[in-house]
């Protein structure tokens, strides 16, 4: 009876001891609230992480004023692994990472591809960081990004990851989000493509700007493209959505498109051992602007004219990227050759090792069908 009782209050004590931790985790104010995470490679080895949080000691953090950003505060640290290193900051905080309200994932410049790998692990492997966040690239460190000032107020992890988000507006910005990385990992590709932040600094203000899309080749950055090769890298990579190209139009006119949406088919077939890719391009456009000498109305043949020269420029472009990406760059950022594996997995396995020569030495065959929705008013016609 005696020891049916002492086994009954050990159950009793051990379910109040992990009903206690578990309220301990729980409670905000015993949770880093992590927004931005920042991660650098040290010459000896290590890694210096640095984490942006939400300060919740500070009064304003538990304010209910939703306009007003909450202060941030930031930590850098150092550890063998990643892990080790974000794992110290209990240590100096006493508080547990909460890692699912995380906005931005920052890669320094002196990952290598051998430590891209262990950086990747540990994002896959805890349960809290969600697949949507977005991954980008830092022209230098990390670190100095998710430090720096503009004023008194840190350079928040959310207005990085509101530049990011621009890609929905303006094509000049390349998005990735972790689950795409992950799933080139998982597809044996190891090119890639991220957005590059730059720290500007203008006397006392700071910014932190994406300057263009940085190029991983076989997960070691290499390269830097423009911001207008980037939109010809979206189109490749499938959709856009609401961009602006301008174009010479002919007879003294300069045209501007806005791109509304963009959607692009993409087919390979081999012969004789050279694949030929076909990428199909169709976008709705609507004319923004035409300057030099076009009158008030236009006329069908003028519109023609337009379409005409707007998908010239189109292939154009795609064809100077594609040639950018494959013979200047050596990297596979579209993913063509994902393409190849899914629909010539024979050829592509006999091939992988030399794949970078395969896609250099393809053949690209780009067909641009470009439908113009708005002119602005009623045009008229030839008659």
């Amino acid at each position: 009876m005696r020891r049916g009782l002492i086994i009954i209050l050990a159950i009793i004590l051990a379910l109040f001891t992990f009903s206690e931790n578990e309220i301990y985790k729980k409670d905000i104010r015993n949770r880093l609230v992590i927004q931005g995470i920042g991660i650098d490679l040290e010459e000896d080895g290590t890694y210096t992480v640095t984490l942006q949080a939400i300060d919740t000691n500070s009064s304003e953090a538990s304010s209910a004023d939703g306009a007003s950003q909450p202060p941030l505060k930031s930590y850098k640290l150092t550890g063998e692994t990643v892990y080790t290193a974000i794992k110290s900051v209990t240590e100096k905080e006493g508080k547990i990472p909460l890692y699912s309200q995380n906005r931005i994932i920052l890669i320094g410049k002196s990952i290598t591809k051998e430590n891209m790998n262990d950086v990747i692990d540990f994002f896959v492997r805890d349960v809290e960081v969600g697949g949507t966040v977005y991954i980008a690239a830092a022209e230098k460190t990390a670190g100095e990004i998710l430090t720096a000032k503009n004023g008194k107020e840190l350079i928040s992890a959310q207005t990085l990851e509101n530049s990011i988000e621009s890609y929905e507006y303006d094509a000049k910005i390349f998005a990735t989000e972790l689950y795409e990385l992950i799933n080139r990992y998982n597809s044996g590709s190891k090119d890639f493509a991220l957005p590059l932040f730059s720290l500007q600094e203008n006397g006392e203000e700071k910014s932190a700007e994406i300057v263009g899309t940085a190029l991983f080749d076989n997960t070691e950055y290499r390269e830097v493209i423009s911001k207008n090769e980037t939109i010809y890298l979206n189109v490749l990579s499938d959709e856009v959505y609401n961009t602006a190209i301008a174009f010479d139009g002919g007879k003294g006119t300069k045209v501007s498109l806005n791109i509304v949406k963009s959607k692009t088919k993409r087919k390979v077939t081999l012969t004789k051992d050279v694949p030929t890719f076909k990428i199909q391009v169709y976008m709705d456009a609507d004319i923004a602007e035409i300057s030099g000498g076009v009158s008030s109305a236009m006329t069908v043949k003028q519109i023609e004219e337009i379409k005409k020269k707007g998908e010239e420029y189109v292939e154009k472009s795609i064809n100077a990227t594609i040639n950018s990406l494959y013979h200047k760059h050596n990297s596979d950022a579209c993913g063509l050759g994902r393409l190849l594996y899914i629909f010539e997995k024979d050829f592509y396995r006999k091939n992988e090792k030399n794949i970078d020569s395969v896609l250099k030495n393809s053949l690209y065959e780009v067909d641009v069908q470009l439908n113009i929705r708005r002119i602005g008013h009623e045009y008229l016609s030839d008659y």
